[in-house]
């Protein structure tokens, strides 16, 4: 259990400390000389066989206020210290109002220096420190003369035993406050377990600030201390002392750096959050105003933009901390906001989403999302994103913003609701994604409902595009999803991807009887035209068809083999083109080869119709140029122009 003691400035907080675990926790010579505490200071008591309670000793002088802030993070017990005396101050109630803006639930009262004042007094300070903390257990103690000593110890003994268990789920963390060489070990850094467990050897990523941006370094822990002594393992809520090993120096690590097991997050500039303000400060957060955040052991210069403006603010505002420099924060992180100039507290809150978006940061189905985040633990708000907001939930950005491993993702997909009856699981560019089943038979549908109706508008076509066919289903189906569920549908054997095209299984080209009038006028006019290959134009001013119908008729008759195109603007009917095949054999049987002159003749046509039909016979591989001459090349090509 970790205790932080908080009040105000010589009402005893160090003295009282150093009571309870023998250590003086005002570590520094000036903080000695000056008799009051500046930076945090460490101690740990003794509570029970192998029980001990670590106990921060925070500043309690108004100067000191952001050294305090930015230490305190994983506590488990807020110890409000008032000396009997003076009674609550300023300081006691501020550093109330931030134990309580950063989680902390459960207080206990401690009233000081109780050999200096009589019974009356000691009556009425007691009656104010309940009222800060109702409820609370209450004790009035003597740092000079050990009074009311034991039955403090009892107390924390209770609340010891009391103290729920951290979750361990989620992986290991820790914002680090003190960095420090151990002679002939290396580069030990101090903090608390925030979550998940540590072991010796474990390999870890310390994301260390390098100006306005963060290093990413491999370590391995060497050596563990925790709760201030030697062990082999640490877990949450514990005070960590670590070893680390890897290529870090002294130099490269700072306070408020930060160690996780996480393999892959990264720290950001955008969270996503729930603020509360603070009565009474004179001074509110604003819209896009400037402020100082206070999250783990750091302090960054941030803006803050509110997501749900002219909402009622009783539960306080969702507002996204636009930062200005690298953070790395997960789901339930709380944080303390200061002014900028670091002299008021404006206010604190959580973090629902650490990877909080820059654009459509406001929109109805972004704040959809931030509802179902809030809603509680994982579970839970993945049941809401699926199944009620109809969301596709990326499985990498539930690692990120709930820090779990991928065993801890498969072992809380296994939970109900989420088998496979009800959930699909899928790849999409390099991601895996979940989505409800009904919203991924919703998607099939759409695909295999806007195949058939472009199959029933164009049946003499043999297929579509799969980037058409992606183009046709856009608004239904997202983007990254489609390949998906195309690749499903192909898989079932229900649709068929052959020659670069799509197809409904069982679909055949056929002819509309309208159509199949219109091309028998086309063919008819193409054949009345003998071996003159007609132009598309002279074929609408023979057809009456626009350029956009002959196109429709043309088109899938080209894929099918019924219709060739020769040269840009040409067309030719297969029976056509194995005539003039049939001429051109015949003459170079005799001559061994034909010139453009010879086959002009032969054809009975143009200079420059010839040369197109001779250049189409050449790309078929028909013929070859040798000279002036072709020659058959390969008389089987002429097959690519036979009806099957």
């Amino acid at each position: 259990m970790l205790v932080a003691t908080a009040g105000h400035v010589d009402h005893g907080k160090t003295s009282l400390v150093q009571r309870l675990t023998g250590t003086n926790t005002d570590r520094l010579a000036q903080e000695k000389q000056r008799g009051l505490t500046i930076e945090l200071g460490y101690a740990f008591g003794e509570a029970g066989v192998n029980e001990r309670i670590g106990f921060i000793d925070v500043p309690g002088h108004h100067r000191f206020i952001n050294t305090m802030i930015s230490g305190i993070s994983g506590i488990d017990l807020g110890m409000l210290v008032v000396a009997a005396d003076d009674g609550p101050m300023p300081q006691t109630l501020e550093h109330l109002q931030l134990l309580r803006l950063l989680g902390v639930e459960r207080f206990a009262g401690v009233i000081t220096k109780s050999d200096l004042v009589d019974r009356a007094r000691l009556d009425q300070v007691a009656k104010q420190t309940g009222a800060l903390i109702p409820g609370a257990p209450l004790c009035t103690i003597s740092n000079r003369t050990g009074a009311g000593l034991d039955r403090l110890q009892s107390m924390l003994d209770k609340q010891l035993r009391d103290c729920p268990q951290r979750a361990t789920e989620a992986q290991f963390r820790l914002y680090i406050d003190r960095v420090f060489i151990k002679k002939g070990a290396g580069v030990v850094v101090t903090g608390t377990c925030l979550s998940g467990a540590i072991n010796t050897g474990d390999e870890l990523r310390l994301l260390a600030s390098a100006g306005c941006n963060t290093q990413d370094i491999k370590v391995r822990v060497r050596e563990i201390h925790t709760q201030g002594k030697p062990a082999t393992a640490g877990h949450a809520g514990q005070r960590c002392a670590l070893n680390l090993a890897g290529k870090v120096s002294l130099e490269q690590v700072h306070r408020g750096d930060f160690l996780c097991a996480h393999p892959t997050a990264s720290p950001g500039r955008r969270l996503d959050t729930r603020c509360w303000t603070v009565a009474g400060s004179g001074r509110s957060l604003k819209h896009l105003g400037r402020v100082k955040l206070y999250i783990g052991t750091r302090r960054i210069g941030a803006r803050t933009y509110f997501l749900d403006r002219g909402e009622d603010s009783t539960s306080g505002h969702r507002v996204q901390l636009i930062l200005n420099r690298d953070v790395l924060a997960f789901a339930g992180d709380r944080f303390v906001l200061r002014d900028d100039n670091e002299r008021t507290t404006l206010g604190g809150g959580v973090v629902i989403d650490p990877e909080a978006p820059q654009w459509g940061k406001s929109r109805r189905n972004r704040l959809k999302q931030l509802d179902a985040l809030e809603m509680g633990p994982p579970q839970t708000a993945l049941d809401q994103r699926l199944f009620s907001n109809g969301d596709i939930v990326s499985l990498r950005q539930c690692q990120r913003i709930w820090n779990l491993s991928q065993e801890e993702i498969d072992r809380l997909l296994a939970l109900p609701p989420f088998d496979t009856d009800n959930l699909v699981r899928i790849s999409a560019n390099g991601d895996e994604l979940i989505l409800s089943r009904e919203l991924w038979e919703s998607y099939v549908d759409c695909l295999d409902q806007q195949l058939a109706e472009w199959h029933s508008a164009r049946p003499m076509e043999p297929g579509i595009r799969p980037d058409s066919l992606r183009a046709l289903v856009h608004r239904q189906v997202p983007a990254h999803l489609f390949k998906a569920v195309l690749d499903d549908r192909i898989r079932a054997g229900q649709i068929v991807h052959q020659e670069q095209l799509i197809r409904a299984l069982g679909h055949r080209p056929t002819l509309s009887p309208q159509v199949q009038r219109e091309w028998q006028q086309l063919e008819m006019r193409m054949k009345v035209r003998g071996l003159n290959l007609p132009l598309r134009s002279e074929l609408q001013k023979d057809t009456g068809f626009d350029a956009r119908r002959l196109e429709m008729l043309t088109r899938p008759a080209i894929k099918a083999g019924d219709l060739f195109e020769i040269g840009e603007k040409r067309l030719a009917l297969p029976d056509t083109l194995r005539e003039l095949a049939k001429r051109v054999q015949q003459f170079t049987d005799t001559s061994g080869g034909i010139s453009v002159i010879e086959a002009k003749q032969v054809f009975g046509l143009g200079r420059n119709l010839t040369i197109e039909i001779l250049e189409f016979f050449d790309q078929i591989g028909y013929t070859k140029r040798s000279g002036n001459l072709r020659l058959i090349a390969d008389p089987n090509a002429a097959r690519l122009i036979q009806r099957d």
